[in-house]
């Protein structure tokens, strides 16, 4: 025993040294860090993500050791193989327990085989031994043995819990007082003595039923769970649908808004540069035809300065007039053009400033609404606070097809065990009450006989009659 322990705690301690400190799983394709720790690489690259999104340097999860901005994560190609030989090696010694005992439970012998005993099927409650295939026959070709309790196989531990601590008996009755298990002897002459008593299986009958419509009622809210994971699923494809609509038309619309604007900057762009160059265009005509003028001054000029040279009054005569009726013909007259410093000034400024603002408020109170819709989008139904009552309430009704019994938890004067069970089976009365929970349904009908269909061993509780052959009426 000392020595299977201390294989346990060997076994359990070198597990401990191949988990990854992170998923405290056995490790996963190990990597190894600067430090010498190691962890798996789905785990060390999920941390060290964490790191970074957080801006921290990197750092050892285990003796946070900076690990500098560049890393380098190394298989650790050791630490792989021993852990796959242990799983190896664990993997068959679980398989050769099994083989040894496939049910996992410690196998009862059988009490009546001398030699080399058999496995017991059975235990026999009365004679308080275990049997085999063969001694269970023997046993129940009996005919005084025929009513004597079987089991499971047991061991003898298991047996003491089925006997009373009293009187020493098997505890093969039910008080419905009490709610506890009796022998024959407290039935009789013991502390439960004028109680209701019942056989174990007519308990266990009882509550198989109550257990089957619980199940049915947990598969029912099983189904109803999953019916809303299922509505729960599709109001998130929706959800993320909306999310994506919503943001491709807001995308396209600033778009739109945005290409609009920047079309109407190109467009009142391009007409300043288009009247500028009509206006320079003007200018450098003026700029010719003055240049020319200035020319055939100049010209005209240096023609009557070498006329100053002429000391011929002939020829000085003639040639200044001739200079003179060149002048008289030529237009010296200039047109100039001024240019004006131009600006936006502070009041246009403050205008486009203004109107700008009033869209942008404008636009924003509609995207505050379309904000608002998106948030609102989801009508989420709560559910009514749990209570066990529920539970029990669901349950005690289901119990009959034709009758019931309610709870009411704000009685004030509650109905105990006792009271309950002094109620007779069988009523003349012809008035028969029946409640429908689901459809909030309250009917009576006509009977010549009801009978008590539900006995409900709780506080707060109220008996319903019903008798079996009645045709419900409603309003």
């Amino acid at each position: 025993m000392a020595e299977a322990e201390e294989e346990f705690r060997t076994a359990a301690d070198l597990e401990d040294e191949l988990s990854c400190p992170i998923c405290l799983c056995f490790y996963s394709n190990p990597v190894s860090l600067s430090c010498q720790h190691s962890f798996c690489k789905e785990c060390i690259q999920k941390a060290l993500a964490a790191q970074q999104q957080a801006k921290a340097t990197y750092s050892c999860p285990m003796c946070k050791v900076q690990l500098g901005p560049f890393l380098e994560l190394h298989k650790n190609f050791q630490l792989c193989s021993i852990v796959e030989k242990f799983q190896t090696a664990s993997s068959k010694g679980k398989q050769g327990k099994e083989k040894a005992s496939p049910q996992g439970k410690e196998t009862i012998p059988c009490d009546f085989c001398l030699e080399q005993p058999h496995t017991a099927v059975k235990t026999c409650l009365t004679c308080e031994a275990s049997l085999c295939q063969a001694h269970l026959s023997k046993h129940n070709a009996k005919a005084a043995q025929k009513d004597h309790v079987l089991v499971d196989p047991s061991d003898n531990s298991s047996l003491q819990e089925r006997k009373c601590g009293k009187h020493g008996k098997l505890l093969e009755c039910y008080c419905e007082d009490d709610q506890v298990f009796v022998c024959v002897m407290c039935s009789i002459a013991g502390s439960h003595k004028g109680h209701s008593v019942i056989s174990l299986k007519e308990e266990y009958d009882k509550e198989l039923v109550v257990l089957s419509h619980t199940v049915k009622l947990m598969q029912e809210n099983k189904s109803a769970m999953n019916k809303t994971l299922g509505e729960l699923k599709k109001s998130e494809n929706q959800l993320q649908l909306n999310k994506k609509t919503l943001n491709a038309q807001l995308s396209n619309l600033f778009k739109e808004i945005k290409a609009q604007v920047d079309q109407k900057e190109k467009q009142i762009l391009a007409d300043i540069q288009s009247s500028e160059k009509k206006q320079l265009s003007e200018i450098a005509t003026l700029k010719k035809q003055t240049e020319k003028k200035r020319d055939e001054a100049e010209k005209g000029l240096q023609d009557l300065q070498m006329l100053r040279a002429q000391t011929d009054p002939f020829h000085f005569l003639r040639e200044f007039k001739l200079a003179q009726d060149r002048i008289n013909n030529q237009d010296f007259r200039t047109d100039s053009m001024e240019v004006l410093a131009l600006q936006l000034d502070q009041a246009t400024i403050a205008d486009v400033r203004r109107w700008t603002q009033q869209y942008i408020s404008n636009l924003d109170s509609q995207m505050q609404e379309v904000h608002r819709q998106f948030i609102n989008q989801t009508q989420r139904n709560r559910a009514a606070p749990y209570s066990r009552d529920d539970l029990l309430y669901q349950v005690f009704l289901l119990q009959s097809e034709w009758g019931m019994a309610a709870i009411f938890p704000h009685s004030v004067s509650p109905l105990t065990a006792s009271q309950w069970l002094r109620h007779p089976p069988h009523y003349t009365a012809k008035l028969a009450i029946h409640v429908d929970v689901r459809c909030s349904l309250l009917s009576f009908s006509y009977s010549h006989e009801v009978m008590l269909t539900n006995r409900v061993k709780y506080f707060y509780c109220l008996a319903l009659y019903a008798s079996e052959n009645t045709e419900v009426t409603s309003d």
